[in-house]
């Protein structure tokens, strides 16, 4: 056994516990200390950050009192100059001189517009506005700014050179920037300054690196500020305080910004860090050295153990672990070295039964397994001589043997035998095995070879049965020189070997029934749709390599679900038994039915060299369905409708010519049912077509692609908007808009109706909202229901649900249905509109005139609107019957109570003639087409609304 040294460079090259060791240690030292630090350093910056700002915003306010006192003494200079001056309006010499000093530039402007510059550059007045100039004849000066750069601005100063006359001039002066702002030595150190005007503009910075970015970051905390704040950048400490000049200079406040770099107020932290970084050290270093002494201790046991476990994983269990050590790692070696034992003992054991089960899960055949099983019991059999009799499934008392000598090396020999049911119930008294007796367990089951020669040597049979889930599969036997050889450890393992042999004959008995019920439909035991597809494969190869033809037939049941509904399943499993049974008799041995689901079947007719040959079978399998079946305790007649393909013609593989024989027995329905129709290529292209407008009707609505459109409903008496109706839109990213007559049916007939209807709903509630908060609350809104969505139980919750989530008002929503809805008297769509118009919803019956309404009940259902038909408006000015007809609904309706739309208004005659019949709201293109909703809202505000 090899000495394992450890040194600091082997501990942390190779172990990755060492190295874990050595980090928490680490992070126990020092993350408590970086936390201390961290939270103290926070305080004290936190306290250094307000101490600057205090400091920063004395001085700002310093700086600021000190510019206000420059505008108010460069005032009173102003004033000295307006008294001082001659008689010609001119100062005096001296003075001049000495306001050069405080002004830049100085002149006089007349109210005529005259000016004179008295020294400087030509001076720019603005326009005085009615206040400064009551300002300026109190005496007072006013303070302008005008831009003259990009960045800055001048600062003006204008008073009235004599306030005692109506027509003085105005004496104008530009402030000295270096005099009123100071100069460069006159700032705090790395402290800057800025002032803003009341709108933001920038008169001045002494550090302007960036001018228009300084001005907008200052002008954002200057219009979010109050008179004074403190602002901390990502590098800057800023203070700003306003000066008023309202009431000496007629002038809006100014801001004056003081900062400061961030450093500045954060520099005393850098003694904390020197001493933080100290004393982290010597935390680490301490540490490190009680970590390296920990693991010093730990990885020598730990190294010896991982060599062990390594020995294992190399099969070598004869490895010892020896630790000195009476401590818990002491304990440890003892329990791997007990485990290292057992673990010896039965890897053999295992290994057999692992190759056992892969074989069982690799391979159909048994007999591999039979020979795994039987080569192990050899390899334990002294007298080296075993075998298997195993039972058939075929019949009572069927069996085989299964011999192997010379310890499980030799050849395995092989004998069928018939056993009685007394060796079989013998057998099967005794699960746990038995010594044979020929008086109690005759020998029946060995050999004639193999019984002569267990007698010869006098050896002892132990015979062990093998079952699964109490079923009888074999007998294990083997031969000993005498029974005490057979311990019982040797007995477990021949108990599991033959558990393992029970699994893999009752898996290959299990295989063969699913095989079976995999490619056979359990009801009708015809092949189903997967054998039937396999079959459909071989045909095709079969043909293409004969050069030969074959049919197709399509079947489906017609009216199958009319018994299925009426009689029950058990009635429609007997009928689809009896029809499969049936078609069988149609057709020769060596064609083949299949039921593909349902009440579908799918006929191959083989070898169809002349299609004529076809008809004949169709109209055989037509009539023999059409003969009654007995349905519960009477008969009934279904029939069938058939669709034919032919390969090649029709295509040439499974797929195209499954497809075509669909479409050719959907065709055959169409036409009437009850017949049978071939392929024709136009039906494929409707197919698709329809399959297509299928696939993108559901992208549609997954894709939120359908829009709502309103169209107006006038009042006939007003002419102002009184309503209006939702119709559907649906804008396809490549046909445009489709017409709902297309897509509405097909919706339908799939099931969306559903799904669009209650989108609808919900799109049309949200928009009477929209239209509310935009100031236009529209008196109703119609939406149109499908006859579809009434079967849906909970039609009314749902939609009364949309109408609370969309803050709508259920006064506002009113629902058109057509007439055919109410034929079913039964049908509870008349309790389901009560329902409605219980929550305060209107029902209007759409396209009235063209269904069957009876007058009988008319008075009785549930509805407030009649909406009179196209048909009926396009003609009721020009034909006498229709506008008979138009003025009999509207006059019926009104005595009903009920009020009165007329649709597709377009003409002006038919306006007119319906204000004559006293038609109550008139919809249709003379007003307006449906309109989205902005243009919608648009013509509401420009005709009004009629509450």
């Amino acid at each position: 056994m090899r000495t394992i040294k450890y040194g600091i460079g082997d501990t942390f090259t190779r172990s990755v516990i060492a190295r874990r060791i050595f980090i928490l240690f680490m992070l126990a030292a020092f993350l408590p200390t970086l936390i201390l630090a961290a939270l103290s350093l926070s305080q004290v910056r936190d306290v250094l950050v307000s101490q600057s700002h205090d400091r920063l915003a004395h001085t700002n306010r310093t700086y600021a009192m000190t510019v206000y006192g420059r505008l108010l003494l460069a005032h009173e200079h102003m004033r000295q100059i307006a008294f001082g001056k001659k008689q010609d309006l001119l100062p005096s010499s001296s003075i001049l001189q000495y306001s050069q000093q405080v002004f830049s530039s100085m002149g006089l402007a007349w109210p005529d517009g005259q000016t004179r510059i008295l020294y400087g550059k030509t001076i720019s007045l603005p326009a005085i506005s009615p206040g400064e100039h009551a300002h300026l004849l109190k005496g007072k000066s006013i303070l302008l700014t005008t831009r003259t750069s990009e960045n800055l601005s001048d600062v003006l100063l204008v008073q009235l050179a004599d306030i005692t006359r109506s027509d003085s001039p105005l004496l104008i002066a530009r402030l000295d920037a270096l005099w009123l702002w100071g100069g460069p030595d006159s700032f705090p150190y790395m402290t800057g300054f800025c002032v803003l005007s009341e709108h933001n503009q920038l008169l001045f910075c002494n550090q302007p690196d960036d001018p228009p970015e300084v001005t907008t970051s200052l002008s954002q905390i200057a219009s979010s500020a109050e008179h004074t704040s403190r602002t901390t950048t990502e590098d800057r400490i800023i203070s700003h305080w306003q000066l008023f000049l309202k009431p000496k200079f007629h002038h809006e406040h100014w801001t004056v910004f003081a900062f400061q770099p961030g450093l500045m107020a954060l520099a005393p932290i850098g003694h904390f860090s020197e001493i933080f970084t100290a004393v982290a050290v010597l935390t680490l270093l301490l540490a490190a050295l009680l970590s390296i002494s920990q693991i010093r201790r730990t990885m020598g046991p730990l190294e010896k153990l991982i060599q062990g476990t390594r020995h294992i994983a190399n099969e070598d269990f004869g490895y010892k672990v020896e630790i000195a050590s009476q401590d818990e790692f002491g304990q440890l070696a003892d329990s791997f070295n007990d485990m290292t034992d057992r673990l010896g003992r039965h890897y053999n054991d295992f290994q057999t039964l692992s190759r056992i089960d892969q074989a069982i899960l690799t391979r159909r055949d048994t007999h591999i397994v039979i020979g795994i099983v039987l080569e192990r019991i050899g390899q334990i059999n002294e007298a080296g001589l075993t075998g298997m009799t195993i039972l058939e499934e075929t019949g009572t008392g069927e069996a085989k043997i299964c011999v192997c000598s010379n310890n499980g090396a030799g050849s395995i020999e092989m004998t069928r035998i018939t056993l009685s049911e007394e060796d079989i119930r013998l057998v099967s008294a005794s699960p746990a095995g038995f010594w044979l007796d020929n008086q109690k367990h005759p020998a029946s089951w060995l050999t004639t070879p193999a019984n002569e020669k267990v007698q010869e040597k006098n050896l002892s049979v132990f015979t062990l049965p093998v079952f699964y889930h109490t079923k009888l599969y074999a007998l294990m036997w083997l031969t000993f020189p005498d029974q005490s050889v057979l311990v019982g450890e040797m007995l477990a393992h021949l108990q599991q070997l033959g558990d393992r042999t029970g699994v893999a004959l009752s898996a290959a008995a299990r295989d063969e029934q699913l095989i079976y019920q995999a490619r056979h439909d359990d009801l009708t035991g015809l092949p189903n749709r997967f054998f039937f597809k396999e079959k459909l494969l071989q045909e095709i190869s079969f043909s293409q390599r004969q050069d030969c033809s074959f049919a197709l037939l399509f079947i489906d049941l017609d009216r199958f679900k009319v018994i299925n509904d009426s009689f029950g399943h058990s009635a429609g499993d007997a009928l689809l038994v009896e029809a499969a049974r049936r078609l069988q008799q149609c057709v020769r041995a060596e064609d083949l039915v299949a039921r593909l689901g349902g009440d579908e079947f799918a006929i191959i007719l083989t070898d169809t060299r002349n299609p004529d040959h076809i008809m004949p079978v169709a109209a055989q399998i037509i009539r023999t369905l059409s003969d009654p079946f007995l349905a519960g305790e009477t008969y009934s007649h279904i029939g069938a409708s058939i669709g034919i393909t032919i390969y090649p013609d029709d295509g040439k593989n499974s797929e195209d010519l499954l497809k075509k024989a669909d479409t050719a027995m959907y065709r055959a329905k169409e036409e009437g049912r009850n017949r049978s129709v071939f392929f024709e290529e136009s039906m494929n292209s409707a197919a698709v077509a329809r399959t297509t407008l299928e696939r993108e009707l559901r992208q549609a609505l997954s894709d939120k692609a359908f829009l709502l459109h309103y169209q107006p409903k006038m009042d006939v008496r007003t002419g102002r908007v009184c309503g209006a109706e939702a119709l559907l839109r649906w804008h396809h990213p490549a046909r445009g808009f489709v017409s709902p007559a297309v897509f509405i049916p097909v919706a339908e007939e799939i099931d969306l109706i559903k799904s669009i209807g209650l989108n609808v709903i919900r799109d049309a509630c949200n928009q009477i909202t929209v239209w509310q908060q935009a100031g236009v609350n529209l008196p109703r809104l119609a939406v149109n229901v499908s006859g579809s969505q009434f079967q849906d139980s909970t039609l009314v919750q749902e939609v009364e649900r949309i109408i609370a989530l969309s803050g709508a008002s259920a006064r506002s929503l009113e629902l058109e249905v057509t007439e055919s809805l109410f034929m079913d008297r039964n049908s509870g769509t008349t309790a389901t509109l009560e329902q409605f118009r219980s929550a305060g919803m209107l029902v209007a019956i759409d396209d009235f005139g063209t269904g069957y309404s009876s007058m009988s009940y008319l008075k009785n259902l549930p509805v407030d609107v009649l909406k009179i038909d196209k048909s009926f408006v396009d003609e009721c000015a020009s034909d006498k019957e229709s506008g008979l007809i138009v003025r009999a609904i509207i006059t019926l309706a009104h005595t009903l109570g009920k009020t009165v739309v007329a649709e597709g208004v377009e003409t002006a005659d038919q306006l007119e003639f319906l204000r004559q019949a006293e038609c109550d709201i008139i919809q249709g293109y003379l007003f307006s087409r449906p309109l989205p909703p902005a243009q919608f809202l648009e013509f509401v505000r420009e005709h009004g609304v009629y509450q």
